[in-house]
Parts: C-alpha cells; sequence; structure tokens
C-alpha cells in the first residue's frame, strides 16, 4: 500500500489527466464535426510512407505556425503507438483525432469515403491543433509524474495493486472510479492506451512514468508549448463531472408543439455545440485561476496595454501589447477574441471589458505584486488559450449557421416559452438530450450568454452568441 501522501499526489496526475482529456475530446469533437474532415486524407497527407514519424508531426505544426521541439513530440508517438516502434499508423492516428465519447459521431467519420480533393486549411489546422494539445498535455503533466514517482514508498506494481483491490490483474472503471470517488469515464480514456476498457500494468506504467526529462531548464526560447509551474495551484474549481449518460433514448414529449417545427437532430446537434462551448470557458476559466493565484495588480496589467492612457483599448493597442508578449495573432483572431469581451459593442474595451477577459470569476485578493516574468507568462497562457478557443467556438457557429434549415429563433422557442431563458430551463434542454453539465460549468456557460449578468438569457444575447462573428468577406 502507498501511504497518504503518495496517495494525494496519485490523485492530484489523475486530476490533471482527466481535465486535459476532457479539453481533448471537446476539441476532437469541434474536428469530426466538419463535414470535410475525413481522416485518411489527412492521415495520407501527413506521412510519406504508411506510418506517421515524430518528425513529420514536427514539421506540420512549424509550417502551421505552432512551434515546438522535436523531443517534445516523441511521447505523443511513444504513448499513441500500438506496435511500439516510434510511428504511427492509421489506426494510431484515428486514436488521436476521433471522438471517444461520441460513438455516432466517430463511426460516421470513420466511415467516410476518401476525398480526392486538397485538405483545407481549416481541417489541417484543426489536426494540429489536437496535436499540439497532445503536447502540451504531455508537457505539463511531467512534474506531477515527476512528483509522483520521486515519493520514497512509490512503485508502480504497489501502486497499481493499491486500486487492483481484487488483484485481478487489470482496473475496470469501477474499480478507479472506487479509488477516485467520482465518476471517471475521461480519467479511464486517458489511462486505457489500448482501448480495450480496462487498464493493466504496462498501460498503467506508461501513463504514469515521466516520459522525458525536466525540459523546463533546457527549452529553447522559440517554444511556445508552455509549461506548468510545479507548484499546487490553490482556489482550483471544484471536480467537475459531466455525468455520462448511460441511455441514448431519452423521454423527449416535453414541449412536443414547439419541437414539431424544429428536427430533433437539429436540436441534438444545438445541445452538443453548448456542452463543447461549456468545456472551452471551463478551459478559459482554468487559465484565469491559474493567472488569479499570483495575486498580481490587474490594473498594472491594464496599464500595461494602455499605453496611450485613455482609458480604452482599441485593437491597436492591443496588437501592440500581444506583440511584446511575443504573441502574434492573425487580425481575425484578434477581432474575435476582443468581439467575445465588448459588451457595449464599441469596437474596444474599457477596463471592466478588460478585467473581463483576465479576472476569474472567484477571485479573492489578498495582496498584489507588481508584473513579473512568472505572472506575464501565465497571462501569455490566457491570452493564448482564450484565442484558440474562440476560433473553436467561431467554427461551431459557422456549422450551425451553415445547417439546412437550421433556425435560432425556433430553437430558442424550444428552450422556454417565455421571452427569457434561466438556468433551469437551460439545464432541462441540455438534459433532454443527452447532456449533462455540473453546476460550474452551467455557470459559466450561463455567464457566457448573460453579458449584462441579468441570470438570464434574452433571444437577443442567445442570438448575439450563437450568430458567427467574423465580418464576411
Amino acid at each position: 500500500m502507498i501511504n497518504s501522501q503518495t496517495k494525494k499526489k496519485l490523485l492530484k496526475l489523475f486530476n490533471k489527466l482527466e481535465e486535459y482529456e476532457i479539453h481533448s475530446e471537446s476539441m476532437r469533437q469541434i474536428l469530426c464535426q466538419q463535414d470535410e474532415f475525413e481522416p485518411y486524407s489527412v492521415f495520407k497527407k501527413i506521412c510519406n510512407s504508411g506510418h506517421i514519424s515524430s518528425q513529420e508531426i514536427y514539421q506540420l505544426l512549424q509550417q502551421n505556425g505552432m512551434i515546438v521541439q522535436l523531443e517534445q513530440v516523441n511521447p505523443i508517438i511513444k504513448w499513441y503507438s500500438q506496435k511500439c516502434d516510434n510511428r504511427l499508423t492509421y489506426a494510431d492516428f484515428l486514436q488521436i483525432v476521433l471522438p471517444a465519447n461520441n460513438l455516432e459521431l466517430r463511426n460516421l467519420v470513420s466511415q467516410k469515403p476518401t476525398f480526392a480533393k486538397d485538405i483545407s486549411y481549416e481541417i489541417e489546422y484543426g489536426v494540429c491543433r489536437i496535436f499540439y494539445k497532445e503536447i502540451q498535455i504531455a508537457d505539463e503533466i511531467q512534474a506531477y509524474k515527476q512528483d509522483l514517482v520521486q515519493s520514497p514508498d512509490f512503485d508502480y506494481r504497489i501502486t497499481f495493486q493499491t486500486i487492483d483491490q481484487f488483484n485481478s490483474g487489470f482496473i475496470q472503471l469501477d474499480l478507479l472510479e472506487h479509488f477516485v470517488d467520482r465518476d471517471c469515464n475521461a480519467l479511464m480514456r486517458r489511462l486505457d492506451q489500448n482501448r480495450d476498457s480496462q487498464i493493466d500494468l504496462e498501460d498503467f506504467r506508461i501513463a504514469l512514468e515521466p516520459q522525458y526529462g525536466n525540459i523546463y531548464s533546457q527549452k529553447s526560447s522559440a517554444s511556445t508549448v508552455t509549461s506548468v509551474k510545479q507548484i499546487e495551484v490553490q482556489n482550483q474549481f471544484p471536480n467537475r463531472r459531466a455525468k455520462q449518460s448511460v441511455a441514448k433514448h431519452i423521454d423527449r414529449n416535453k414541449k412536443i408543439v414547439q419541437q414539431k417545427k424544429v428536427q430533433c437532430y437539429d436540436m441534438d446537434y444545438l445541445a452538443e455545440a453548448l456542452k463543447i462551448i461549456s468545456e472551452l470557458e471551463y478551459e478559459n476559466e482554468f487559465r484565469k485561476e491559474e493567472l488569479g493565484y499570483l495575486q498580481y495588480d490587474f490594473l498594472e496589467l491594464f496599464s500595461f496595454f494602455d499605453q496611450d492612457k485613455t482609458g480604452k483599448l482599441a485593437p491597436g493597442d492591443v496588437k501592440s501589447a500581444l506583440e511584446e508578449l511575443e504573441i502574434y495573432p492573425t487580425q481575425s483572431q484578434l477581432y474575435l477574441w476582443m468581439k467575445r469581451y465588448d459588451i457595449d459593442r464599441d469596437g474596444k474595451w474599457n477596463v471592466r471589458e478588460f478585467l473581463a477577459a483576465f479576472k476569474p470569476i472567484n477571485y479573492q485578493k489578498i495582496n498584489t505584486r507588481q508584473l513579473d516574468k512568472e505572472i506575464l507568462n501565465a497571462v501569455k497562457n490566457v491570452i493564448k488559450t482564450e484565442i484558440e478557443n474562440e476560433v473553436a467556438i467561431e467554427c461551431i457557429r459557422k456549422k450551425l449557421s451553415q445547417r439546412p434549415n437550421f433556425n435560432l429563433k425556433s430553437l430558442f422557442a424550444v428552450i422556454t416559452s417565455n421571452q427569457i431563458i434561466v438556468e433551469q430551463e437551460l439545464r432541462t434542454f441540455l438534459e433532454n438530450h443527452g447532456v449533462y453539465l455540473d453546476e460550474k460549468n452551467r455557470e459559466l456557460l450561463m455567464r457566457r450568454f448573460d453579458r449584462n449578468e441579468q441570470q438570464y438569457i434574452t433571444y437577443s444575447d442567445f442570438l448575439n452568441e450563437m450568430q458567427p462573428k467574423q465580418p464576411k468577406n
């Protein structure tokens, strides 16, 4: 048996793995919901032979402006390669890019016929984003793995047997949930390397073993993959586990009259889109929590952006500040990010709108410190995550708007029979369509729509959030 301190470190590692898996899954679903995504064509474009090498992933990311080190790609190959030959087969590639908890979508995409046309930039970027996220996960999780394996009483077999109470030689979902004391579907996916619904000792060892030495001290200054600090972030959210529905068929007798005007598939699609948006909002808030833990002066950060001291930030002001931080978004990416927090819709940020982009919901000011390198690195993490997620959410909006006969006004009427949507109505709609969000995720989703903090969503709020924001060229 492992002692209580080692168990605490193991649970902390499990928490991180689970959080990252939820984020990765949302990105897989975003990619696979694009009609033009056909995995085999993408696979053939990446590799020169029948396998994908570390070098080929490295080159693909470089070509798409995602700068990493080659050694940071190797753990991804090692983890997903079923043949353990440091190459990815097509089956390995599918494990990376296809969703795990939406079998209908997974089967639909995997059975698509091969396209002869070239891969669009949007699809190539989506695949790169998934690879990049996997590299971030492998990089950021190293500190937690090293902390665990350096414990005096740590041993892979003994730790495995602590969970495998019946000494059966493998860990199934029920044993893992008993040990962690909560739902563990996402954690099971991350630990179960070969997707056989059980974890053997080798799966367990590979998942917990540090995949390379501590690279933080030798990281190239050009790298944009950010490592988490080897600290415990205090103020983290309570564990969020959106319970997965076992039953596929849910009672949808409520609101029959309204639903006659809207196809069920459109409602399912909207519910799934809202779920992904809530998960991306959670990722944004998580980064803000990491930043808030450092107890910096928000107004000093605003002054860093507001170089001309006008009290308002125009796109040019924000762009200049980002360039000082070595962040270079495209014009459309900057537009989406600023639009997200531009509450009064004047094309600029005031102090309140700026704070909304960086300040966590439950921030408690204890003391403040001046901006330093550690704080600015955390600021960069927030900015990169938010910009990346705004691009992903815009992709969701575009896919919704392109659906035949898709009508937001009719869908709004399905969710509520009144002129506004309150949280309970939103929850009922989602659960009637198989989406279960915990309290924190529902709060984040409501806050995204309810910009004026009125505790409800008007049709104008709903339309403003769900319509594509990028101007048509």
